[in-house]
């Protein structure tokens, strides 16, 4: 969680910045996805990719950590939305 007025763009960089001070690639992604949507009790609906989920993911041209990666596609439910 960040602060109030945070961007939602901030939590990529955070976690990146997370793995540059010593938090595992795995654990850090983790914790922008999966652990939020736990913690929420949302995870049954989000938070991961596997069948009967919403179907909202990024399309990267890279790693989702490496800074140089940027968004080439989003997708909403399952629609493209950029």
């Amino acid at each position: 969680a960040g602060a109030a007025g945070d961007q939602q763009e901030d939590l990529r960089m955070a976690a990146i910045l997370a793995v540059r001070g010593g938090m595992s690639a795995n654990q850090a992604l983790a914790a922008i996805t999966r652990v939020p949507a736990e913690i929420l009790q949302v995870d049954e609906r989000v938070g991961s990719l596997a069948p009967g989920k919403d179907a909202d993911l990024l399309v990267l041209t890279g790693a989702p950590l490496d800074i140089n990666s940027f968004v080439r596609r989003a997708y909403v439910g399952g629609r493209p939305v950029f």
